[in-house]
């Protein structure tokens, strides 16, 4: 289980000219390592993460997954490898309204066509790892913010990915229940060999293995002195 990408470049239009959104970018995260990436507003960090996870093609570099390079002009390729090797943990969970907590991640089955009574077990079990095995018949609106994330963190686990991608998770909450979420994060994806890549704004809230900032495109692994202060 791996994250790599190589000599990536993504630029878009701006006006008569364009702007380059990443710059030459390569990276690499190894199963089982929770690296932190950081920066500025509109450095290019939800872009990173972005490409990353396979929603975002780059104009140029390769991205590869669990050691394989997913070609850029395959859709279905693409699709297949997002859909069941990148588990991805949004800012506000984004979960469905009318769904409990169990049926969150039981969804995540559902849409590949492996909703068995393994994959329900699965779920459950994975609720039970975040702490929420009184919560799995709780709606998102009877959950608090807290909670949320956990199901969030759960339901990004529930295809075993081979990469965990999480983009500033703990911004929507207090500074208690972020460090409990971004410690359950680190926690998860080191359990589950996971390469995991975490956007946020407070690297020194995550027990990282290193902390990359990126800034006007262009990635630089940070010293610890700047980590710590």
């Amino acid at each position: 289980m791996s994250l790599k990408l190589q000599n990536v470049t993504l630029t878009v239009p701006d006006g008569t000219e364009t702007r380059t959104l990443l710059d030459d970018v390569s990276l690499e995260v190894a199963g089982g390592e929770v690296v932190a990436l950081t920066g500025a507003s509109g450095s290019g960090k939800s872009t990173l993460l972005a490409v990353a996870a396979l929603l975002l093609r780059p104009d140029s570099g390769n991205v590869s997954i669990a050691g394989d390079i997913v070609p850029a002009n395959s859709d279905r390729k693409r699709t297949t490898v997002r859909r069941n090797q990148i588990g991805v943990v949004y800012q506000s969970a984004n979960l469905f309204p009318s769904l409990t907590a169990l049926e969150q991640l039981e969804l995540v089955s559902h849409i590949d066509g492996s909703l068995n009574d393994a994959a329900r077990s699965r779920a459950m079990e994975l609720l039970v790892t975040v702490g929420l095995e009184a919560r799995v018949n709780a709606r998102p609106a009877e959950l608090s913010g807290g909670e949320r994330q956990r199901v969030g963190i759960a339901r990004a686990l529930m295809n075993k990915p081979a990469v965990l991608l999480a983009d500033e998770p703990t911004a929507a909450l207090d500074a208690e229940r972020g460090q409990a979420i971004m410690s359950l994060l680190v926690e998860q994806a080191t359990q589950h060999g996971a390469a995991a890549l975490v956007v946020t704004h407070l690297p020194q809230q995550i027990a990282s293995s290193r902390v990359l900032e990126i800034d006007q495109g262009r990635l630089r692994e940070q010293t610890p002195s700047l980590v710590s202060d």
